[in-house]
């Protein structure tokens, strides 16, 4: 009897694993006035476990955190003008560094989004995390920018084009006045020996 006890008060320490289909069930039951106790003995699961669930869709309790720190990393990663934003590693190492100090520090502004359960354990899986979203975020940027980049070269090489074959062609091909064709004649005559001047015009 006393077994049986502590095996009762380990197992209602603990929360239950629950699958999407449950966690339907569980809400549903709720909105139908089933109380926690109820659904806890119908589908064999710890009361706070039951208790825990509010809404069918599960918000992980990084939510916030996730979101403020992927927006910091962005926009710090977007203000290094020395690294190159194409080779992924180096953004990811870069974002791993900041993200890391934000979280060991107690005064960082992301501190108090940590959940106090969480403050002093391992969060290498939530930092992962943060960093992948971070380095997707900045390359789909650079490769947006480099498409418009593209884009706009086409555009104003088009555009050169068409202005190229308005021009007229005789615009390049003047004719040359009669006074400065004399003028050339009559210096060439002064370098060029007089027997060698119609072999040269010829």
């Amino acid at each position: 009897m006393v077994k049986q006890s502590k095996v009762y008060r380990s197992r209602s320490r603990k929360y239950d694993k629950i699958t999407q289909e449950e966690r339907v069930q569980i809400v549903q039951m709720k909105e139908n006035g089933s109380t926690c106790r109820e659904i806890s003995e119908m589908m064999n699961k710890n009361i706070k476990t039951i208790q825990s669930i509010k809404s069918i869709e599960k918000k992980s309790e990084y939510a916030d955190l996730k979101k403020a720190l992927i927006d910091f990393g962005f926009e710090k990663i977007m203000e290094m003008q020395q690294i190159d934003k194409r080779n992924s590693k180096i953004i990811g190492k870069q974002a791993s560094k900041l993200i890391k100090e934000q979280l060991e520090m107690k005064t960082s502004k992301f501190w108090n989004l940590i959940p106090e359960q969480k403050k002093f354990s391992n969060k290498r899986r939530i930092i992962q995390q943060i960093v992948l979203n971070i380095v997707e975020k900045v390359q789909n940027v650079i490769q947006k920018n480099n498409d418009n980049h593209q884009q706009t070269t086409i555009v104003a090489k088009e555009e050169f084009i068409e202005k190229k074959d308005e021009i007229p062609n005789n615009f390049f091909v003047q004719p040359i006045p009669p006074q400065i064709a004399k003028a050339y004649y009559y210096l060439m005559s002064l370098l060029i020996p007089r027997k060698n001047i119609y072999t040269c015009l010829q």
